[in-house]
């Protein structure tokens, strides 16, 4: 049984401000990341990529300060180099090659969060099994609906063995993103001047 984006990626929404850093120690590569549009602002982070076999899965996260990017690439079968077209996430799991994709930005005093809804993902990888690519995705606020355009490239990822558990079965999950982003804005001290990332 695949793990839907659906069930996943909301519960990156919250993490994401939990793990403000990646441990470069555990399989940590980099990406680059700008967005335009309803909000205007970069990432550069170490990133992580995770696979889960059982639901065949590669998770590849970066979060810098307060704000998070979170794809889930969904092969055919295990993990190749391809194109991954970026669908829903309710949808994404069930069309692979394919992506869901979320942005999670943190601005004045709410957390937004917004979800690929077209684009794509395209993975390479090397002979010694690093991944890097490239993502240019079309997104919108789960919120108000408002888009913007993400692009981004990632190098250097090696794959890990997912080390929060696959997650709960998408019948499993019942919070939505807006309910996530809500969430996670009620747990957080604004008054934190710690966060890295540029907001245009």
């Amino acid at each position: 049984m695949r793990l839907s984006a659906a069930a996943l990626i909301p519960g990156f929404f919250l993490a994401a401000g939990c793990n403000s850093s990646v441990n470069q120690d555990d399989g940590a590569g980099r990406l680059e990341a700008r967005w335009t549009g309803a909000d205007s602002g970069r990432l550069a982070a170490s990133t992580t990529a995770e696979w889960c076999g059982e639901r065949r899965a590669l998770e590849i996260r970066a979060v810098q300060g307060d704000t998070g990017l979170a794809m889930v690439l969904y092969p055919l079968d295990s993990i190749e180099a391809d194109t991954y077209l970026v669908s829903q996430p309710e949808a994404a799991d069930s069309l692979a090659p394919s992506a869901g994709v979320a942005l999670r930005l943190f601005s004045t005093n709410s957390v937004q969060g917004y979800q690929g809804d077209s684009g794509s993902v395209v993975l390479t990888q090397s002979s010694s099994g690093e991944l890097s690519g490239r993502l240019a995705v079309s997104a919108r606020s789960v919120v108000n609906g408002r888009p913007l355009t993400l692009t981004g490239k990632f190098q250097g990822l090696v794959v890990m063995p997912q080390s929060r558990g696959c997650g709960p079965d998408a019948a499993d999950s019942t919070e939505t993103y807006a309910d996530s982003a809500d969430t996670y804005a009620d747990s957080i001290d604004f008054d934190d001047d710690d966060a890295s990332t540029d907001v245009d």
